[in-house]
Order: structure tokens, then C-alpha cells, then sequence
């Protein structure tokens, strides 16, 4: 229903989409999402969300994922992260979520480590990793506050993660920091909506815009076409691959 939607939507003149957006925006969105899904859900997340408390922040994620099951990274994404990558290495994936694409790359032989705001997240991903017996390190964290040292890993992913931020900035330089060779990033491609059914406040309108925050200067942008996926993303996504070296990180830093 949600991809046939989309694909319809699609096919509607920009200005005609644009209207009925507005329309939607002014006159039904909050109402319609107060009651879908109720009090657990804050729907003035976008308006508050720059001076909500550390302590809030993770309650809110973790009645989120009390109240939702989601896998935003599907198993076409995942592969073409992992195609993205080099050789086996150190890996952290931050904004882990249940762990969905950790457990991918460390089934292909990434030496893991997952960090998330959200306590809830994590125990479900500690299970699933327990469950088929593979060795990932899990940690709880905000992408703005790492808790690694410089260059810890060889590879960052962060997927269906930076929309989520308080702070675009400090996020991105967390990641370069904390990276020895590649960033990867997948996120919406979309425009701002002040009501929605998610806690996006980062928005990436086009690839370039992505590339100009990150900042990393060899880098490729991609965009995917998630339209027939089965979770609550259906649209474009874009793909983001940075190749780091010491010199690009010495400037960066």
C-alpha cells in the first residue's frame, strides 16, 4: 500500500505534489498522526527537538522502539554498503538501531562495534547477535559525542541515522574523526515537513547537499531508489561514500 502510494504520488506534477503537501501540512498532518499513534508519539518533535535534554532524547528513541518494529537498512542496501567497503576491517556503525546491518557485515567477516542512543535498541540487538553467535561490541552514545578515540575504526557507516541529529555538524565531525579510511552514509533524500511520522530534523534535499556537509573531499554520492521497500522509508535514498587518508584527516581535524 505505502509503495504504490509513493509510485502514484510520484507520477503527480511537482507543483501539484507541492500543493497538496501544503494542504496536508496546515490542515490534517497532526491531527491524523496524534491519532494513529497516540500519546507515545511526540508529534512537535521538529519544533522542540534542539532543546530536549540528553536524558528525554533517550526516552523518547526508547519508546519508539518499544512501539515499532523498523529495518530501514533492507538487504539490497546492505549490500551495497558492504560493496562499498575494502577488505575486512574494524567497523562501527552508529545509530545501530536492533543492530540490523552490524549483524550483516559482521556475518562477512567486519570486526563490529554498534552504537545507539536508545537502551531498547540495544538489548534487542545484543539478542539477535547472541542468537547467531557473532561477537559485536554494543555501546550507547550520541553520534555528537562518540565515545572512541581518533581514528578507532577503519570503517563508519552511518545509516538512516544522521536525520536523526541534534547537531549536523558536530555529528559529521565525529564521524571523520573517528574514521581511518571510509564514511559511509545513507539517508532520506527529502524535504523538510514540520509534521511526520519519524524524528528526522537533519534534511537532505540532494546529493549535493550531503557531499557539502560531510565535507570529505574524495567522495561519490548515490542515489537509490527505496520505493518498494518494506519499511516506514519508501523513496529516494543517497548514498554517501568518503575516502579518507591521514593527510585528508590532519586538514579536517
Amino acid at each position: 500500500m505505502g509503495s504504490s502510494y509513493q509510485r502514484l504520488k510520484s507520477l503527480l506534477p511537482v507543483s501539484v505534489r507541492r500543493m497538496l503537501g501544503y494542504i496536508n501540512q496546515r490542515l490534517f498532518a497532526r491531527w491524523t498522526l496524534k491519532r494513529k499513534y497516540g500519546s507515545w508519539f511526540d508529534v512537535d518533535w521538529r519544533k522542540k527537538y534542539q532543546t530536549i535534554s540528553d536524558a528525554d532524547w533517550i526516552d523518547a528513541y526508547n519508546r519508539a522502539w518499544k512501539h515499532r518494529s523498523n529495518d530501514c537498512v533492507e538487504e539490497t542496501d546492505a549490500e551495497r554498503i558492504a560493496a562499498a567497503l575494502d577488505a575486512p576491517g574494524s567497523l562501527l556503525e552508529v545509530g545501530c538501531g536492533t543492530g540490523s546491518l552490524a549483524i550483516r557485515l559482521a556475518r562477512k567477516g567486519f570486526r563490529v562495534s554498534g552504537v545507539d542512543v536508545s537502551s531498547e535498541a540495544l538489548l534487542l540487538a545484543r539478542h539477535e547477535a547472541d542468537n547467531e553467535g557473532l561477537t559485536i561490541e554494543w555501546h550507547q552514545g550520541f553520534a555528537e559525542k562518540l565515545p572512541f578515540p581518533d581514528k578507532s575504526f577503519d570503517y563508519v557507516t552511518c545509516c538512516h541515522t544522521l536525520e536523526h541529529v541534534r547537531d549536523l555538524e558536530a555529528a559529521v565531525m565525529q564521524l571523520k574523526r573517528i574514521a581511518r579510511r571510509k564514511v559511509i552514509v545513507l539517508v532520506p533524500r527529502q524535504t523538510y515537513k514540520l509534521y511526520a511520522n519519524n524524528y528526522h530534523t537533519q534534511f537532505f534535499e540532494t546529493a549535493d547537499q550531503l557531499i557539502e556537509a560531510i565535507g570529505i573531499p574524495r567522495a561519490t554520492c548515490t542515489e537509490i531508489d527505496c520505493t518498494d521497500h518494506a519499511n516506514e522509508f519508501q523513496g529516494t535514498a543517497l548514498l554517501y561514500v568518503g575516502t579518507l587518508n591521514s593527510q585528508t584527516m590532519d586538514r579536517q581535524l
